[in-house]
């Protein structure tokens, strides 16, 4: 699993790397990865339209449809079940025995 630093901490870093502040620099005052830093440092630039590319903070309309898809056919699923539960097409049997057995 991949280590996640604080969101304040990234975007305080980035800040500073906008300003001009190295990256080679940072990484070892902040013990840092410097591809890490590199990675915040080029999203960054991308967040404030300093190059293309898509914002952080856009959503991803694709992932959130397929979401939601997913989301509406598990919905559909359950709705047929009880349908057919209530519709008397699916008998409902009991889990066990209220009896308990005796040698």
């Amino acid at each position: 699993m991949a280590f996640r630093y604080p969101t304040t901490f990234r975007e305080a870093t980035c800040e500073r790397m906008l300003e001009g502040e190295r990256p080679e620099e940072l990484a070892l005052e902040l013990e840092v990865s410097t591809a890490t830093l590199f990675r915040w440092k080029k999203q960054a630039l991308i967040d404030a339209g300093r190059r293309p590319g898509t914002k952080s903070y856009e959503p991803d309309e694709l992932a959130r449809a397929r979401k939601r898809i997913k989301d509406l056919e598990t919905e559909l699923e359950l709705v047929k079940k009880a349908s057919a539960l209530f519709n008397g097409e699916e008998v409902v049997r009991p889990k066990g025995s209220a009896r308990s057995l005796k040698d």
